[in-house]
C-alpha cells in the first residue's frame, strides 16, 4: 500500500519528507491502541478489554490513543517511505515534527555525500628534503651515555653537585665564642651533596663545603638567621667537617665496550653512531612523508567540491571517540568515560573539541574515497593474502599436513569472511596514498584499468574514516570498538540507515 509523501530538497545533502498517514491506516492504528488501553485500564461499566472503541475514545481522548502508536508508526512509515521513494539514507534520519488531522510526520533524511574532484592529476607538491643534524645524533648518544653515568672518585676540590662523605659536628657557641654543651648535629660517614639552588639550613653551610679534598678538615662558624623556624634561630654555631671522600657524577666517553653493551649488532662505537644516524634519517623521512601526504590531502580537499549532511560529521566523531576509548583502555584507563571523569569534562564538550578535526578527516576521507573509485583502486586476493601473512607470519617449514590445512582454512575464512573488508580498506587506502603521492611528484601515472567487476571496485574503494584517522593522525594518544556516545544533534533519531 502506497503512502502519500511530499519531498523537499534541503541544503547539505539532506532530503525532507512529509509522510501523511491515510485515514484507513490511522483508524486501524487507533482501534489497536484502544484495544491495548482497554486491556490495561478499568473503564467504569466494563470489564477490562471489553469496552467498545467509541467508549475508550471518549474516555481517554484522541491524543492519548495516538501516543500509544505514534513513535512506532513513525518508524514504520519512515521505512516504508524510504522503500517507496527508493532512498538510500547515509545515516540516521531525524524526526522534526508531527501534526494531527491528518497525521503527518516531518523527517529529514541524510543522503550520501557528493564529491566533485578537481583536476587532481595536475596537482604537484614539493617534497622537503631531510638531512640529519649531528646535534640530534649527539643527543641520542648522550642519552645512551647518561645510562652509563655514575659517581666516581675525584681528587679535585669539591664543587656543587659532588657527593661528599663527611663527618660533621656542630655545637652552639656562647656570647664569648666558647663551645657550649648544645650539640646541633653529630654525624659520621654522612653522604651530602652541596646544592647551590636549594641549600641546606643554615644559609652558608653548603658553600662552606666547597674547595675541600679528601683528608681535609675544616672548622667554620655560621650565625643561624633570626627569622629561622629552627630552635637555633639567632645563635652562632661552630661546624667541624672532616672529608673522607669526594665523588662527581661522571658521564663516560663513548667506547666500543659501551656500544657492545647496547646490542649484539654493534662491535664498535662507530657502528652504534652510524645506526643512530640511519634511524634518525628514517624517522625524519617518515615525518616528512606524513607532512607531504597531509599537504597533498589538504590541497585535494581545497580543489574539490564536497557536500555532505551534518550527520556525517557526527558519525566521524563517533568513530574517533571509539578509537580514543580503545586507546585509553590500552593505556590502563577504563575507557573514554573514565578519562572524561578524571579530567572533569563532559562528553558534549569533548565532542565539540573533536569537531574541527573530525570535519577535516571527513573531507579528506571523502576525497580520497572518490579518487580511489575514479582510479579503480582495488585489492586483489593476492594482496589480501600478503596482509594475512604479515599478520600471522610465515608457516614453519616443518609444519605438518594438518597444520598446513588449518592454515589454509584460516586464510580462506579471513579472505572471504567479515575480516576481508578490514584488509581491503587497509590495502586500498595505502595504494591510494601511493597513487596521489606519485601524482604529486609528477610521475607518469597510467590511466585506470577496468577491474573484473566495477561494483567490486567501488565496494573495495570505500575508505572508512577510522582507517584514515589511524594512518594520517599524528596523535597516538588514543583503536576501536564499543560505541560511547550518541550523535550530538537536536533532532530525534528515528531510523538507522546504511552507509
Amino acid at each position: 500500500m502506497s503512502i502519500k509523501i511530499t519531498r523537499e530538497e534541503k541544503e547539505h545533502r539532506q532530503l525532507g519528507l512529509v509522510i501523511e498517514v491515510d485515514n484507513a491506516r490511522f483508524e486501524s492504528e487507533m482501534r489497536k491502541a484502544a484495544g491495548k488501553v482497554a486491556n490495561q485500564y478499568k473503564i467504569p461499566g466494563f470489564r477490562k478489554g471489553k469496552a467498545p472503541y467509541n467508549i475508550v475514545l471518549r474516555h481517554f481522548g484522541v491524543g492519548a490513543l495516538v501516543e500509544e502508536f505514534v513513535d512506532e508508526l513513525g518508524q514504520e512509515m519512515y521505512r516504508e517511505a524510504l522503500e517507496q521513494e527508493e532512498i538510500e539514507p547515509y545515516g540516521i534520519g531525524s524526526m522534526d515534527n508531527i501534526e494531527m488531522d491528518p497525521l503527518r510526520y516531518w523527517v529529514t533524511v541524510p543522503l550520501t555525500p557528493v564529491v566533485t574532484l578537481g583536476d587532481y592529476r595536475s596537482l604537484r607538491v614539493e617534497e622537503t628534503p631531510v638531512e640529519v643534524d649531528e646535534v640530534d645524533v649527539q643527543a641520542r648518544i648522550d642519552q645512551i651515555l647518561e645510562r652509563e653515568a655514575d659517581y666516581a672518585d675525584v681528587e679535585r676540590p669539591s664543587e656543587y653537585g659532588d657527593l661528599m662523605n663527611v663527618d660533621v659536628k656542630a655545637v652552639v657557641l656562647d656570647a664569648d665564642g666558647n663551645e657550649t654543651d648544645t650539640v646541633v648535629m653529630d654525624e659520621t660517614d654522612w653522604d651530602i651533596t652541596p646544592d647551590e639552588e636549594n641549600p641546606m639550613e643554615p644559609a652558608g653551610f653548603d658553600a662552606a663545603l666547597l674547595g675541600m679534598v679528601p683528608g681535609d678538615e675544616k672548622t667554620f662558624e655560621i650565625d643561624w638567621p633570626e627569622d629561622s623556624a629552627s630552635m637555633y634561630a639567632g645563635q652562632r654555631v661552630q661546624f667541624h667537617v672532616n672529608l673522607h671522600s669526594n665523588q662527581a657524577y661522571v658521564t663516560p666517553e663513548l667506547t666500543d665496550e659501551i656500544a657492545q653493551s647496547v646490542g649484539p649488532d654493534f662491535e664498535t662505537a662507530e657502528d652504534l653512531v652510524n645506526r643512530i644516524r640511519e634511524n634518525l634519517q628514517e624517522e625524519l623521512a617518515e615525518e616528512a612523508d606524513v607532512d607531504f601526504l597531509s599537504s597533498i590531502l589538504d590541497q585535494l580537499v581545497e580543489m574539490s567540491e564536497i557536500d555532505y549532511p551534518p550527520v556525517a560529521v557526527e558519525m566521524q566523531i563517533d568513530q574517533m571517540l571509539r578509537t580514543m576509548d580503545s586507546r585509553y583502555r590500552q593505556m590502563g584507563i577504563e575507557g573514554l568515560d573514565q578519562f572524561l571523569e578524571i579530567t572533569n569534562q563532559t562528553i558534549e564538550t569533548y565532542r565539540e573539541e573533536q569537531r574541527e578535526e573530525a570535519e577535516s578527516v571527513l573531507k579528506r576521507n571523502l576525497v580520497l574515497s572518490e579518487i580511489a573509485i575514479a582510479e579503480k583502486v582495488n585489492a586483489t586476493d593476492g594482496e589480501i593474502e600478503e596482509e594475512i601473512v604479515k599478520m600471522f607470519g610465515e608457516l614453519d617449514e616443518e609444519a605438518t599436513e594438518e597444520q598446513i590445512e588449518a592454515r589454509q582454512r584460516l586464510f580462506e575464512m579471513m579472505k572471504e569472511g567479515p575480516s576481508r573488508q578490514n584488509f581491503v580498506e587497509r590495502i586500498v587506502t595505502e595504494k591510494t596514498f601511493d597513487l596521489i603521492k606519485a601524482i604529486a611528484r609528477g610521475e607518469e601515472i597510467p590511466e585506470p584499468v577496468d577491474a573484473e567487476s566495477s561494483a567490486a571496485v567501488e565496494d573495495d574503494a570505500e575508505i572508512q574514516g577510522e582507517t584514515l584517522v589511524e594512518i594520517i593522525s599524528t596523535d597516538e594518544a588514543v583503536a576501536e570498538d564499543d560505541s560511547l556516545a550518541e550523535a550530538a544533534v537536536d533532532e530525534t533519531p528515528i531510523a538507522e540507515g546504511g552507509e
